[in-house]
């Protein structure tokens, strides 16, 4: 496979994780009983919604860019789409019926995850670009698994989202 052909694949299956991220967070919006809980999904989803539109940006430019740096190590063909994968583990009633304790807990899960998967890209391109593009957005996964964290704490602590 051509260097262009790996980044373009690493880059849909980036849109693709951040798709399905975005579908979880609005489903969890949806099913929250509480306001907190509801502003915390819809805003994460929202911040998902952002990172869609950035990397579909890179994708057409990686697309239509004829002088992209080549890189000495390529990106895994066969990158798991960690949402997927998750959904394919539990139960589709589970993520219906969760109670929002239980899908911030998903959600934290997922968010590691995202940040994982970033990182690997990161490390796996040699495109100056593409690294700090992929560092940004594990440092803003992290960041939502922080936001998580601190949600589910506060959860645990009180009792409830009072």
């Amino acid at each position: 496979m051509l260097e262009g052909d790996k980044r373009k694949r690493a880059l849909e299956e980036a849109i693709r994780f951040e798709m399905d991220g975005r579908e979880f967070f609005l489903k969890a919006a949806e099913k929250a009983k509480s306001y907190f809980a509801k502003l915390i999904f819809e805003t994460i989803a929202e911040e998902e919604l952002g990172h869609i539109k950035r990397v579909e940006d890179i994708y057409h430019r990686s697309a239509t860019s004829e002088n992209q740096t080549s890189s000495s190590t390529s990106p895994k063909v066969n990158l798991e789409n960690v949402f997927q994968q998750a959904k394919t583990k539990i139960d589709p009633s589970l993520i219906i019926q969760a109670d929002e304790l239980e899908a911030i807990r998903l959600g934290i899960q997922l968010e590691i995850k995202g940040h994982e998967f970033y990182k690997r890209l990161a490390e796996e391109t040699s495109n100056e670009f593409e690294k700090t593009f992929y560092h940004q957005l594990a440092q803003e996964e992290s960041h939502h698994f922080s936001i998580l964290h601190q949600v589910e704490e506060t959860i645990v602590k009180s009792g409830s989202f009072g």
